[in-house]
């Protein structure tokens, strides 16, 4: 994709910080209670493979999608450059983004591991069994989202799964709350990593909260460096739609999560594959810094 020269996403922008973040949480709040509704209908007869899809698409379009540009619509007479979605990346950088996903592979498979093996304490043995039963239950609704192992099964899981749910988490999380956060006098990286934050909490899966964190994170450092939100979107729907190639393959959210287990129980040498798998993401970090869109 080619850029153009960039003009500031943050001019003649409405309302004070503050108050932008008022007008994004009330329109969240707004759309999720006709969301909500709308798929407390199509939900109406029990939960199957196509009401879960029906109601994905309408939580991504209605829940997400409304809320950034209708928010971005109201905060900035360039709604399109706010959301960072009137330019392109370059293909260095998209090809070192992809090169730096892949390397941490490793890395991020030992972190989900650390992650799904915290144990709070004692005093909160309630919260953890809530959190744990919370886990298992989105874990089963991925799993009926995927549906059947055929051909046809796995194309709609991707377009669902892959593509509208990283272009509409892109829109709301990086384009409108984290522009919104910069668009202040928020250091830019507190407004990453927050975003970050509230990208991986938002989630409700407690024991994936910090591979979701950095995966956040990743994101929106590409954004801020590429100047571009297609280049997270395009990560965000690799991402999601390996996940979706894997699951289907193994045809069981069950059977994923051993396989990853094992693949994570290697031993010494698994030591050393993390620590090369570090220093590699990270060198590729540095290089994608120095790439980014001045």
């Amino acid at each position: 994709m080619e850029t153009h020269p960039q003009i500031s996403p943050f001019s003649d922008l409405r309302f004070t910080p503050a108050q932008r973040v008022v007008v994004l949480l009330v329109a969240l709040c707004l759309f999720t209670v006709i969301g909500s509704a709308l798929v407390g209908i199509v939900m109406r007869n029990g939960i199957t493979t196509p009401s879960l899809r029906i109601a994905t698409v309408l939580q991504d379009c209605i829940i997400f999608i409304l809320p950034a540009v209708i928010s971005a619509l109201l905060i900035s007479p360039m709604a399109a450059r706010f959301l960072g979605i009137d330019s392109g990346f370059r293909l260095s950088q998209l090809l070192l983004a992809v090169l730096g996903m892949i390397a941490s592979i490793p890395a991020m498979n030992a972190l989900v591991k650390f992650n799904e093996q915290l144990i709070l304490p004692e005093s909160l043995s309630a919260i953890e069994s809530w959190m744990r039963a919370a886990e298992g239950q989105a874990q089963e609704s991925v799993g009926i989202l995927l549906g059947q192992s055929t051909v046809g099964s796995l194309i709609v899981s991707l377009l669902i799964v892959g593509v509208l749910a990283g272009v509409s988490e892109e829109l709301f999380f990086r384009g409108a709350l984290q522009r919104i956060f910069m668009s202040g006098r928020m250091n830019v990286h507190v407004a990453i990593w927050l975003t970050a934050f509230v990208f991986s909490a938002f989630h409700l899966q407690f024991f994936g909260f910090l591979p979701r964190l950095l995966l956040g994170a990743y994101f929106g450092y590409l954004f801020y460096w590429s100047k571009s939100l297609w280049l997270p979107i395009v990560m965000h729907v690799f991402n999601n739609s390996m996940v979706v190639c894997v699951m289907w393959r193994e045809n069981s959210v069950g059977e994923m999560a051993r396989q990853t287990e094992s693949l994570n129980n290697w031993g010494a040498d698994s030591a050393m594959l993390i620590i090369d798998s570090i220093i590699f993401t990270s060198f590729i970090m540095v290089w994608l810094y120095k790439k980014r869109t001045v």
